[in-house]
């Protein structure tokens, strides 16, 4: 669902969520990694350290699908590759080139999973722009409530997808059907302050 749409879907019925703003150096993800083709410094050079014979055939026994792939043979190869990317032998050495554009704007909708039936929070809607080794960040964060020191993201949100997503948009059915309880108090843990 789109952030609008969401949005649009609550009004009136959860109190909104608030914007939380970043600029400055290159830190956040979209949510974890940076965007598909984003390279900040547009080409990128890495040297790549290989394995023993010994550290190979260890990792291959426990990794067999992936026999001889790039992540066996070197030490530091990237774990998330998400530009165009090759390996390059030169003087006897192998490098990692990756390269990309430097600059990306990038939406991200609320992430979440279903669950045992239930709704997972994942991450925050977010609006990105990538510059270079700078960004801009907005994410909608779960309102902060009078006495609370930090926001909870997860019962907002998990709250908003029972509301719209099992509960028919029916909020006394999503308060009456709510399963989670807190462990300590063994009490629900839907928060009326979050709603209008």
């Amino acid at each position: 669902m789109k952030n609008k749409e969401l949005f649009k879907e609550i009004d009136g019925v959860f109190k909104a969520p608030s914007k939380n703003y970043y600029f400055g150096k290159l830190t956040y993800g979209s949510p974890y990694f940076y965007p598909t083709k984003f390279v900040s410094t547009i080409i990128s050079i890495r040297k790549l350290k290989s394995r023993t014979i010994e550290e190979i055939e260890k990792k291959n026994s426990v990794y067999e699908h992936l026999k001889n792939a790039p992540i066996n043979l070197y030490s530091n190869y990237p774990m998330v590759r998400r530009a165009k990317n090759k390996i390059v032998k030169i003087f006897g050495n192998d490098y990692y080139i990756t390269w990309g554009w430097p600059i990306s704007v990038k939406t991200v909708e609320l992430g979440w999973k279903d669950k045992f039936e239930s709704p997972r929070f994942e991450w925050a809607p977010q609006f990105a722009i990538f510059f270079f080794n700078l960004q801009f960040c907005i994410w909608w964060n779960a309102p902060k409530l009078e006495g609370q020191k930090y926001t909870d993201n997860d019962v907002y949100y998990e709250m908003i997808l029972w509301y719209i997503n099992y509960c028919d948009k029916n909020i006394k059915k999503a308060e009456k059907e709510w399963k989670w309880v807190d462990g300590n108090t063994k009490e629900s843990t839907w928060n009326k302050n979050y709603l209008k």
